[in-house]
C-alpha cells in the first residue's frame, strides 16, 4: 500500500468533521453547565473535550507520518524519468548586448542582463522607475511576498525574472530612454 485511497482519505476527512462538531457541541454543553453553575459537569466536559482534541491531534500525525513514510519510500526507489520526446521548451540561449561598443555576454541571460544594467548606471536606471513582472526592476529593498527574483547589486535590488524576450526590450526601452545605443547579437 503506497498511499492512502481516495475513499479512505475522504473518511478520515469526515471523521476529523465530525470530531470537530464533537468538540463544539461539547463546548456548548460546558457553557450551558458553567452559566447553570454545575462545576463538576464543567470540569468532566473539559476533559471529554480535551481527549478529543487529542484524538484528533493523534490522528492526523499518524495520517501525516504515514504520507512522509510513502514519500521517502517513493522517492528512494522512483525510477529516473526519461526525457520527453515531446518537450516544447528551448534549450536554455545566450544574449550578447552591445552598449557603446562594450561586448556583455555572461554565462545566463540574468547575469547579461543585470550586467548590462550595471553598465547604463544602476543610479541612472532606478530614476526611470521601470516596472518588471510587476515588481520594481530596480529598488532599494527587496520585494517581499513575490515571486520574482531578485540580485543584490551594489545595494540595489534587481529584478531578474527575464527571459531573452523581456530582457532584450527592456534593455533596448531603457537605452532609448537614456540615449545610449544598445544592440543584440544572437549567440
Amino acid at each position: 500500500m503506497n498511499k492512502l485511497p481516495e475513499t479512505v482519505d475522504a473518511k478520515f476527512s469526515e471523521l476529523f468533521v465530525t470530531l470537530h462538531h464533537a468538540t463544539d457541541d461539547l463546548k456548548l454543553a460546558g457553557a450551558e453547565a458553567n452559566l447553570n453553575g454545575d462545576f463538576s459537569q464543567v470540569t468532566h466536559v473539559n476533559e471529554l473535550c480535551l481527549k478529543l482534541q487529542a484524538l484528533d491531534a493523534d490522528i492526523k500525525s499518524i495520517v501525516k507520518n504515514f504520507d512522509k513514510k510513502y514519500n521517502v519510500r517513493s522517492s528512494r526507489n522512483a525510477p529516473s524519468r526519461k526525457k520527453n520526446r515531446n518537450r516544447t521548451r528551448k534549450p536554455s540561449s545566450r544574449l550578447r548586448v552591445i552598449v557603446e561598443d562594450k561586448v556583455i555576454e555572461e554565462l545566463t541571460i540574468k547575469e547579461t542582463f543585470v550586467k548590462t544594467l550595471q553598465v547604463f548606471g544602476l543610479n541612472r536606471v532606478a530614476k526611470l522607475n521601470k516596472i518588471m513582472s510587476n515588481a520594481p526592476l530596480i529598488a532599494r529593498k527587496p520585494v517581499v511576498n513575490s515571486y520574482q527574483n531578485q540580485k543584490k547589486c551594489d545595494g540595489w535590488y534587481v529584478t531578474t525574472h527575464v527571459n531573452k524576450q523581456t530582457a532584450s526590450a527592456m534593455l533596448k526601452e531603457i537605452g532609448q530612454e537614456l540615449n545610449i545605443p544598445v544592440k543584440f547579437e544572437d549567440c
